[in-house]
């Protein structure tokens, strides 16, 4: 399943166990940056938790635990997901389903997608899992049957709020320039237009699972940049949420930098016609 194999620039950092050790550290501890927040802001609530809300910390605070230790990391992440997911429709109800489709909604559809990353590649070089050799996938994480879907389906989920915001973006222009402005007023507005491009073209790449890791560095680089940039004003928790939201989806962007797309990409079908042809130009040789 791991795409590493195919020759690329970035062979040298992905043939690196001392590269991709701290890589995959940092992408881990990123997707749990969101988990944090939420936790820190119901323990602030001057509220008795019940037992639902207990119930949901504690799933988090475990998840957070073992996806940080790299320690059975496929369940953890698997676990995450649930929990965001879930914090979504039971503890964002404000949000609605007639308004599915806010930035929210399609952040945590993004990082739910890094995570199906996760749960198929396990947690890198750097774990407790790699340390006692439980980081090699087992079970429905080695059957290429349904990894393949299943990491199409991720990468679908990754890239859709890139698509909405991107193409957002082209239809309403001047008021995204006015939200530049007022979040930040010393970036030139007419950065929205790269934006635009970012917003299109490297989804593209991974939705069709073509060059993905060029496609996922870039949205990772946007994912970093633009809260840095937007939603930096930490006195204000909408803002600290958007934050880690972001930086979350970095998380799950780099797992599909450093693993690769799945089975059902360009990139893994032109990854097996090269080995083909390899294999042929070998036999005639021979």
């Amino acid at each position: 399943m791991n795409d590493n194999s195919q020759p690329d620039l970035f062979a040298p950092i992905l043939t690196s166990d001392a590269l991709m050790g701290p890589l995959l550290l940092v992408a881990r501890l990123l997707t749990t940056g969101t988990f944090v927040f939420y936790i820190l802001n119901e323990l602030a609530k001057i509220h008795p938790l019940g037992l639902v809300l207990g119930v949901a910390i504690a799933a988090q605070v475990l998840g957070i635990a073992l996806v940080a230790l790299g320690y059975k990391t496929r369940f953890a992440a698997i676990l995450l997901a649930v929990c965001i997911l879930a914090t979504l429709l039971f503890f964002r109800g404000e949000l609605g389903f007639h308004n599915f489709l806010v930035t929210i909604a399609e952040k945590v559809l993004a990082i739910t997608g890094g995570f199906l990353f996760m749960f198929a590649y396990g947690p890198g070089p750097l774990s407790v899992d790699r340390l006692q050799g439980n980081d090699k996938p087992t079970g429905i994480a080695n059957n290429s049957a349904v990894m393949g879907p299943l990491l199409l389906g991720g990468r679908m989920l990754t890239v859709f709020v890139f698509f909405f915001f991107g193409v957002s973006k082209i239809l309403h222009t001047p008021e995204i320039k006015a939200y530049m402005v007022r979040h930040n007023a010393h970036v030139p507005t007419n950065l929205v237009y790269l934006a635009i491009v970012t917003q299109i073209v490297p989804p593209l790449l991974v939705l069709f699972g073509y060059k993905t890791r060029y496609g996922a560095l870039a949205l990772a680089g946007f994912c970093i940049i633009a809260p840095s940039l937007f939603h930096s004003d930490f006195g204000n928790p909408s803002e600290v949420e958007h934050f880690f939201l972001d930086f979350a989806i970095t998380g799950g962007l780099l797992f599909m930098f450093a693993q690769g797309p799945g089975p059902l990409s360009v990139d893994a079908r032109l990854g097996s016609a090269r080995t083909a042809s390899t294999k042929e130009a070998l036999s005639v040789s021979a």
